[in-house]
């Protein structure tokens, strides 16, 4: 069902009123009456779309997800790539981004892009064990990867372009590691792999 004009403007209106005062001052000194005053929204309207400045960051979101799951089903299935289209949102709100990170924002907006991903790939992934592995352990793996790749790009190459963070992402997920840094597990494996045929 589709979402009321009215509400989607005035949602809008309160998103980017947060992300204009991130881009301002501390995300702890931020109150839901700046908020309010920067967009121009009522106490009571704001109530009834979000349940504090904690959720309005976190449903922020909800649109790059809904926008990731609208690309996938109208256009070209082999050109979808949720993560680079992560990369590229998380590059465009760098500022944003460095804003929040260490503090209670940067978790909450961590918790965030990890369910935005999360579910995606639960929408997009069949159901049932993926390559005979748990369905929900892959889709973790693969956000945990995203997030570590996300994390280095930021702190570490934070001039690198998010074409080039989801290249390394992309060789990490679907390459791994090579056998000569992986060394201290390789001895394991084997043990493992007869452990879990015999189980």
């Amino acid at each position: 069902m589709a979402i009321d004009r009215r509400v989607v403007r005035t949602r809008t209106a309160l998103y980017d009123a947060l992300v204009a005062l991130i881009r301002a001052k501390d995300y702890e000194a931020i109150t839901v009456e700046d908020i309010l005053d920067e967009a121009n929204v009522g106490r009571s309207t704001f109530y009834a779309h979000f349940t504090s400045k904690d959720d309005l960051l976190q449903r922020s979101l909800e649109r790059l997800r809904d926008l990731l799951v609208g690309v996938r089903r109208d256009g070209d299935q082999g050109d979808w790539d949720p993560a680079r289209a992560l990369f590229e949102h998380v590059g465009e709100y760098a500022d944003v981004q460095a804003a929040l990170a260490g503090g209670h924002g940067g978790a909450v907006l961590r918790e965030a892009v990890d369910k935005v991903l999360a579910d995606v790939l639960r929408q997009t992934m069949g159901a049932g064990p993926a390559g005979g592995l748990p369905r929900e352990l892959v889709i973790q793996h693969m956000v945990a990867t995203f997030n570590t790749t996300l994390r280095w790009w930021r702190e570490h190459r934070p001039a690198m372009t998010p074409a080039e963070a989801d290249a390394l992402f992309r060789q990490l997920l679907l390459r791994g590691l090579p056998p000569d840094v992986a060394t201290p597990f390789i001895g394991a494996d084997e043990r493992v792999v007869k452990s879990l045929s015999c189980a």
